[in-house]
């Protein structure tokens, strides 16, 4: 099977439909599911549950598909959220990308998550959206705009889980990042502070 390098979100979204056909057939009807290797060169980057996201929110921006289209590469190599600074640097290059900004704070304002799902299993792509957290950590465009969608990403956590169990990897994003980015030091004291209210309960 042969897909052209970069497809559409629509194309996406058609293949992973038919993936999940075939899944839900082999259950329903009791047959064998075959794991096979790669059909084509990139698929692993065509399942990766954060590319249609971002190429739909790229769709919405005005992005092109060749620039998010990097960004969804790179992301479907990492197998953990970024830990180590190089690990975060690697959303550098695409920080510098003003539509690729764009996409992903488009993207932000709606892929928030599944705090109800204590380990967020599913359709969530939970290492895409710590990347994307740091992408937007580490940019000088819309630098505004990106400190807000962070600041209300810390809400969202505070709001929703109220236990703090997912907030440690955001803490550390912004622990990691906020030597050189003074604003995201006062997040990591607004998320140490709220954690250290919820051990005084």
């Amino acid at each position: 099977m042969s897909k052209k390098n970069i497809p559409t979100a629509y194309e996406v979204r058609e293949y992973l439909t038919k993936e999940d056909e075939y899944l839900k057939d082999c259950i329903n009807n009791h047959k064998t599911y075959v794991i096979t290797g790669p059909k084509f060169s990139g698929e692993t980057i065509w399942k990766s549950k954060i590319t249609l996201p971002l190429l739909e929110a790229a769709e919405d921006v005005g992005a092109s598909n060749e620039e998010i289209w990097e960004l969804c590469k790179k992301i479907s190599q990492a197998t953990h959220a970024p830990v180590t600074l190089k690990e975060y640097q690697r959303m550098l290059p695409f920080a510098q990308k003003e539509k690729t900004v764009d996409t992903v704070l488009h993207l932000l304002k709606t892929y928030i998550p599944p705090f109800e799902d204590k380990y967020w299993i599913g359709v969530f792509d939970i290492v895409g959206y710590y990347y994307c957290i740091a992408l937007i950590s580490l940019s000088d465009y819309r630098k505004e705009e990106c400190e807000k969608q962070l600041w209300e990403t810390i809400d969202q956590f505070v709001k929703r889980d109220p236990e703090l169990d997912n907030i440690p990897v955001l803490l550390r994003n912004m622990n990691v990042l906020g030597s050189s980015r003074t604003a995201l030091k006062e997040m990591e004291k607004s998320i140490r502070k709220e954690i250290d209210m919820l051990k005084d309960k």
